[in-house]
């Protein structure tokens, strides 16, 4: 559950006549041990800026890598492997 929906949980259960709120018991240690308090507290994190820098990085590397691989081709046609310019066009 990403909320306390009281009514939701117990559906969900098949409780009936449940209270419409939520007990929370802190951390304080009690008799016998039980109930264990604390462990109703839920942090999820957000985090939404290294999502972003994750994609905007991986853009970026694809860019690259895109220019990279179309800057090697020229470089490829343009020469032969003498080092000689290609100018020589083969026609069918």
């Amino acid at each position: 559950w990403y909320s306390r929906d009281v009514a939701a949980i117990a559906a969900s259960r098949g409780l009936t006549d449940v209270a419409p709120y939520f007990i929370d018991a802190d951390a304080t240690p009690n008799p016998g041990g039980l109930p264990i308090g604390g462990l109703t507290v839920i942090a999820f994190p957000n985090s939404h800026l290294v999502y972003a820098v994750t994609w905007f990085g991986l853009a970026g590397l694809l860019a690259f890598g895109v220019g990279y691989a179309v800057r090697s081709e020229r470089r490829v046609r343009r020469t032969s492997p003498s080092g000689e310019t290609n100018t020589e066009h083969k026609s069918a």
